[in-house]
């Protein structure tokens, strides 16, 4: 199969304003491939996960060449969001997030979720959008498998607790209640509120709930567990 120059998908990308008839063909051409990568990769997610998934499979199913993936989304991660129409802004690895360690982590979590999430031009919470796929169990399996893989499987790794699972989980809900809060009831003031006093808020929670010390628990009677 014919690698594809970038120059030449570039111009797929857009028609430009005088753009000529074969101009416009190599658009179309473009346009059509996105659509059959975004299909295959619905396909190919839905039918092995998001973990048994890879950016050639989708390729050889959507009958384009790897780069033009890579050209038009990005990474695997950049693919899924855009099927599950998760939102796709300024996004950066959670490696970034974690080169400078634990230390002030709370409140880089906080910045860039809400970054990501302001840069959206979808601002439903992100199990709603899933289940808009139409198979809301199937949705939900590949977003908390994309999640666990993407997010919270570094985080617990740099956490290094006994307990770092739990705890990254409910960094999780605590981000999730903030989106649905935020950006689908839009309950005031919080949807108005500015990142930098969201951050001086809600940093110091997350910061507690990665690094604080475990609290004691005292079972009670009547206790479910």
């Amino acid at each position: 199969m014919r690698v594809l120059s970038w120059a030449a998908m570039s111009s797929m990308d857009q028609p430009g304003p005088e753009a000529g008839p074969n101009r416009q063909g190599r658009w179309r051409t473009g346009q059509e491939s996105k659509r059959k990568i975004l299909e295959a990769a619905r396909a190919s997610f839905a039918a092995h996960g998001y973990q048994g998934t890879t950016v050639r499979s989708i390729a050889a199913a959507a009958e384009v060449d790897p780069s033009m993936i890579h050209y038009f989304f990005g990474r695997k991660d950049q693919l899924f969001a855009a099927t599950m129409n998760l939102p796709d802004g300024p996004r950066e690895p959670m490696s970034n997030l974690l080169t400078a360690g634990l230390d002030g982590l709370g409140a880089r979590l906080v910045r860039r979720f809400l970054e990501v999430w302001d840069a959206a031009e979808r601002m439903e919470p992100l199990l709603i959008m899933a289940r808009s796929t139409g198979n809301s169990d199937a949705s939900a399996d590949m977003l908390r498998e994309y999640i666990d893989q993407e997010f919270t499987a570094q985080l617990v790794a740099a956490v290094d607790r006994p307990d770092a699972a739990l705890r990254c989980d409910l960094v999780c809900a605590q981000l999730l209640g903030i989106a649905t809060a935020r950006y689908s009831i839009r309950q005031e003031p919080l949807a108005s509120a500015d990142h930098d006093t969201l951050v001086a808020w809600l940093g110091p929670i997350l910061q507690r709930l990665l690094t604080d010390p475990s609290p004691p628990v005292a079972p009670t009677s009547g206790s479910a567990r």
